[in-house]
């Protein structure tokens, strides 16, 4: 089972088991970066919501924020989910961590062991604005000697490409035409920082959306567990379908579950406008224009979140949360 393939094609469950990170991209969806609480997931309940996946038919992934910040933990986790018959397909991560060849083989060697059968690596301009290029090639490099090339999603560019995508952020209009040039989903901090280079979009317009696909829960590429047991569509944190802390996670993350939710439902069918009937009257008053529907909705639930936290949490999803 490739990588590539699975981080592509095939259905995923992902274990988000962290808001932290060793950066603060631009284009994040869940507000990853240094200073977010340290919260992280059990193994636990790691292991309980991996085998919710399994019953789901879809393969295990780690993510955060950058999982193997907390390497320990996620090695027992992995280790873990093996000794239950549940692999983990694989871990993604920016590879700031990969600061010699030493300890980046030692370290997937044993993820390895643990069980883990690939590796997915972010590089882009967003990432490279923080983590040195040299360290993720690095990482990438090393893990396709150890898992092999097919067993490894990443982009591949030489070291003197990556290293030109760390000073992409520092010039604005080269940023510009990376951000316009490929698709951005304007939530989380890509909804305050990249916003700017979007083409406007007037209300009335994402009034009329829907979101009925983005919804479909059952042929969605991937779902989300987080920290605190909130389960969610990938591209959608913050949208919650429950919470695996009270219901179990394979009940949760179908697309019955949108039907049998009125709020769900309505957003399904009517988009972010099924949403303004609860914001308008707690004081939000929508702009002329936004980038996209997915902003519109953020910027909608970043002002509702605190009245529906258990519908539309946690915080740490729409700010910096320190803990």
């Amino acid at each position: 089972m490739a990588a590539g393939e699975v981080s592509m094609t095939n259905p995923n469950g992902q274990l988000m088991i962290t808001y932290r990170c060793s950066a603060a991209c631009r284009h994040c969806l869940v507000m990853a970066e240094p200073e977010q609480e340290r919260t992280v997931m059990s193994v636990e309940d790691a292991v309980r919501w991996g085998l919710e996946y399994a019953k789901l038919g879809r393969h295990v992934m780690i993510a955060g924020g950058e999982a193997l910040l907390f390497y320990k933990q996620v090695l027992a986790m992995c280790a873990a989910l093996k000794a239950r018959g549940v692999p983990v397909a694989f871990i993604e991560s920016n590879g700031s961590w990969c600061r010699s060849d030493e300890l980046t083989k030692r370290r997937l060697t044993r993820l390895r062991e643990a069980g883990v059968e690939g590796m997915y690596f972010s590089v882009d301009p967003y990432h490279q604005e923080f983590v040195p290029a040299e360290r993720v090639c690095r990482g990438s490099r090393i893990a396709k000697e150890l898992f092999g090339e097919d067993q490894v999603y990443a982009p591949n560019p030489t070291l003197e490409e990556a290293g030109d995508l760390e000073t992409v952020a520092g010039d604005p209009e080269r940023l510009r035409e990376y951000a316009r040039s490929r698709r951005v989903s304007f939530i989380g901090r890509a909804a305050d920082a990249l916003t700017g280079f979007a083409d406007p979009v007037p209300l009335a317009g994402l009034l009329e959306q829907d979101c009925r696909k983005d919804l479909d829960v059952d042929h969605l590429r991937e779902i989300q567990v987080d920290p605190f047991g909130f389960v969610r569509p990938d591209m959608c944190p913050g949208v919650n379908l429950g919470n695996a802390n009270q219901q179990p996670l394979a009940e949760l993350g179908c697309t019955q579950r949108v039907c049998e939710v009125l709020l769900l439902r309505e957003l399904a069918e009517r988009g972010p406008a099924s949403l303004l009937p609860l914001a308008e009257p707690a004081g939000f008053k929508p702009r002329s224009t936004y980038a996209s529907k997915c902003h519109l909705c953020f910027e909608i639930r970043r002002h509702l979140v605190r009245r529906m936290p258990d519908e539309l949490g946690p915080p740490h999803a729409y700010a910096l949360v320190r803990g």
